[in-house]
């Protein structure tokens, strides 16, 4: 199965390798996004994709496919902003802005395994690694259809994932002019894989809490121990009953605080406690208290002795 967690490879990571002639900008995540657009560019060359569809009266959270070349601001912007905020992507293709924009719009909606459909969010850099992949690990093989490339940010990475279209597919663009009225159909693996990518999205939120507080802690040299401590850290406290992500916040800030979640036991035994005890309707609560016995335990070990990273 397609792990929505995993970094990029080594060989994919550089800015400066990025080609696209479309950039996907999404539209929930930026207020008055065609307005932002119009202030980067004069004359920007574009299709907003709720356009023609049942979902015109929301328009404005649609995505917009946005026609760039080197040098554009938009593409520019997305080089400077994406691997922090994921607002959008980068896509090859040789194919017309419009025919893009139709493929692209057929992926609107989806049905579920239960028989209703809901919307997919393709825009979300991870939801397109997760539709790109093999068809084996939940992807969906035809989202390829006109694409030569993408460039997909990950800010959980600080990278980027510059994917090429497989050898294993038809040539880009074979397919791509029939029409299909009917949602696709989300298989098991493809709705796990959509699943995992919101505990993803939870993930970068800490990371970026932990940057903003112990930049120490998340430095680039460390970066993989700091994901996957927090990623523990994250699961485990939800299998607690930490659903919330305040809650989960604060139990980043003990992780800041005392490092890894297999030292508290010994190290901080009232946190472990607190940890594994069933918060109910006080999760929010209980957290802040381990919180402020983390900060309190560090403030304690500065005294005396270096806290241990």
């Amino acid at each position: 199965m397609f792990d929505v967690f995993e970094g990029p490879s080594t060989s994919s990571t550089q800015a400066q390798d990025i080609h696209c002639d479309y950039v996907l900008v999404d539209g929930s995540k930026r207020e008055n996004t065609e307005r932002w657009l119009y202030e980067l560019v004069e004359a920007p060359d574009y299709g907003n994709l709720f356009d023609g569809t049942e979902w015109a009266s929301i328009r404005d959270v649609a995505p917009l496919l946005v026609r760039t070349e080197p040098g554009h601001p938009l593409l520019e912007r997305l080089l400077q902003e994406g691997k922090i905020t994921e607002w959008g992507y980068g896509i090859a293709s040789n194919e017309p802005l419009e025919l893009v924009a139709d493929h692209l719009r057929r992926f609107i909606t989806a049905c579920h395994p239960l028989g209703h459909n809901v919307m997919l969010r393709f825009s979300d850099p991870t939801v397109a690694r997760l539709l790109l992949a093999p068809s084996g690990h939940g992807g969906v093989p035809e989202y390829w259809e006109p694409f030569t490339g993408v460039a997909l940010p990950d800010a959980l990475w600080d990278g980027w994932h510059v994917q090429a279209r497989p050898e294993w597919l038809p040539e880009a663009g074979a397919g791509t002019n029939k029409e299909i009225t009917a949602p696709f159909q989300l298989g098991e693996l493809t709705l796990s894989g959509l699943t995992a990518t919101d505990l993803r999205t939870t993930l970068v939120k800490l990371m970026q809490h932990l940057e903003t507080y112990f930049p120490e802690r998340a430095a680039s040299e460390i970066r993989p121990v700091a994901i996957k401590d927090l990623r523990t850290i994250m699961e485990q406290a939800l299998a607690n009953g930490y659903e919330s992500l305040q809650a989960l916040l604060h139990w980043c800030t003990v992780y800041g605080y005392q490092g890894e979640l297999s030292r508290w036991e010994t190290e901080t035994p009232d946190i472990h406690a607190l940890f594994y005890r069933w918060p109910g309707a006080a999760a929010e609560a209980q957290a802040r208290e381990a919180a402020m016995i983390a900060m309190a335990s560090a403030a304690t070990q500065v005294q005396g002795e270096p806290i241990h990273g």
